[in-house]
């Protein structure tokens, strides 16, 4: 029987590659009838870029970048030919700030920027840019200032590139960069630039921000969004996607060539994963917390429907589950079959997980060898 194990990570404890490799040696332990391909997905959020990258055997490139509250990180991403493929939250990620430390006035995403200019400097000429876990809520301000923009006051004073001072910006000054660069940004939701969804009142809060901040920060993002459309004439404040990571695509999709891509089709896309999903008898795919949240095309739900589509069985395993999400697949399981607080089952989640996949792996093995006799 083959078995296609397509994991999203495991947000806080195992990273997708690890859940695969666990429910592989799982199934493998209890059957030699079982033939494994693992293929871990992503949807724009945690090791995106480490899904792409092993997808197109790109190379990792080291940099030191400026974090998040501007002291010095080690960061990385990959090249593919002409393709880099740069995860914001390893430059500009609340993974690289004391959760206590935490401030999206103060935060930057200058950091992403240069790994942008360290790309297009190795002869990149295509961005994949999956924007999950950032610290930032600054419209991409930080960013842009990397890459060589300048930002002006009503007095003509530059600006750093910061969450405070997106409601100061009065002018701007662009950068000469070559218009073949091109961007595909990689998101994981669809909530807008400003309002009640928005990158402040929704995602402010996650990165530390008070009720005070979150208004200064949603005035500042409509300023920023306000400049914006006087120098190019677009205006997205309300296009979907554009209050992910603090608002970072609002100025790319303004100054570049850069398109909004919904992450876990993307990324599939990116995967051949039909062709993977074809090959299979049974697709197993999961997640930390499968809820109703997950319907809204993330990556366990995108495996889910190109299995539907090739009439494939599916199930999902999860640490935490809730059963709005049943209907998308054809059978959903937590890895905790009693009651643990969160903080163990998260320490505890290999071994978890292993338990349950043999348990599984069992019954299904059970059931194929009844179907083979019959």
């Amino acid at each position: 029987m083959k078995i296609l194990i397509a994991p999203n990570s495991m947000k806080g404890s195992l990273n997708a590659f690890d859940f695969a490799d666990i429910v592989e040696k799982a199934f493998l332990s209890c059957s030699k009838d079982f033939e494994t391909r693992k293929l871990p997905i992503a949807d724009g959020g945690d090791f995106t870029g480490k899904v792409l990258q092993y997808s197109l055997k790109a190379s990792e490139i080291f940099v030191e970048v400026q974090g998040p509250l501007g002291g010095k990180v080690n960061s990385k991403y990959a090249i593919s030919k002409e393709i880099a493929i740069i995860e914001m939250a390893d430059a500009s990620g609340m993974k690289l700030v004391d959760s206590k430390l935490l401030n999206p006035m103060k935060a930057s995403s200058f950091g992403t920027g240069q790994l942008i200019i360290d790309a297009i400097n190795e002869g990149c000429n295509e961005i994949f840019l999956a924007i999950g876990g950032s610290a930032t809520v600054d419209g991409g301000m930080g960013m842009m200032e990397a890459i060589g923009f300048k930002f002006f006051d009503r007095n003509g004073n530059k600006l750093k590139g910061n969450g405070e001072n997106l409601a100061e910006i009065c002018t701007i000054q662009k950068a000469n960069i070559p218009k073949l660069v091109s961007f595909k940004i990689i998101c994981d939701v669809d909530n807008p630039l400003l309002g009640e969804n928005g990158a402040a009142k929704i995602f402010g809060p996650q990165k530390g921000a008070t009720p005070k901040m979150v208004a200064e920060l949603e005035e500042g993002l409509k300023n920023f969004s306000n400049i914006i459309q006087k120098e190019t004439g677009k205006q997205m404040e309300m296009v979907k996607g554009t209050g992910a990571a603090g608002g970072i695509a609002i100025p790319l999709m303004a100054f570049f060539n850069a398109e909004l891509v919904a992450g876990a089709d993307f990324v599939l896309n990116q995967l051949n994963f039909e062709e993977h999903v074809k090959w299979a008898d049974l697709v197993i795919t999961g997640e930390g917390k499968i809820d109703s949240q997950t319907l809204n095309n993330k990556a366990p739900m995108a495996a889910a429907k190109v299995a539907r589509k090739f009439n494939k069985a599916v199930f999902a395993i999860g640490g935490t589950v809730e059963t709005e999400a049943s209907q998308a697949f054809d059978g959903v399981f937590s890895i905790v079959n009693e009651p643990v607080d969160l903080e163990f089952a998260m320490t505890n989640a290999k071994q978890l997980l292993f338990n349950f996949s043999l348990e599984f792996a069992k019954a299904i093995n059970i059931l194929n060898q009844k179907k083979r006799r019959e």
